[in-house]
């Protein structure tokens, strides 16, 4: 891959890196701002990403997951 180097103002730089997230370029940003999709990375590319959701979600996500088991077990037993 090449690579170019463009002129911001420091500004913009510390817009884009107020959005910069863990492990991520100023390009990663730039790139996902833009919609530019990458291959993926992996299994470890969806680490953490429920780590900000509610615990509420969580608990309605078991509830689920133990009516859906009951189902099943009805239906085998």
């Amino acid at each position: 891959m090449t690579y170019k180097t463009i002129d911001i103002s420091e500004e913009v730089y510390n817009r884009l890196n107020e959005k910069k997230k863990k492990n991520e370029s100023i390009s990663d940003v730039i790139e996902r701002m833009l919609g530019i999709t990458k291959e993926s990375k992996g299994i470890s590319e969806f680490f953490g990403i429920w780590k900000d959701l509610p615990k509420e979600y969580f608990e309605i996500m078991e509830e689920a997951h133990k009516e859906m088991r009951r189902e099943i077990n009805k239906r085998f037993s």
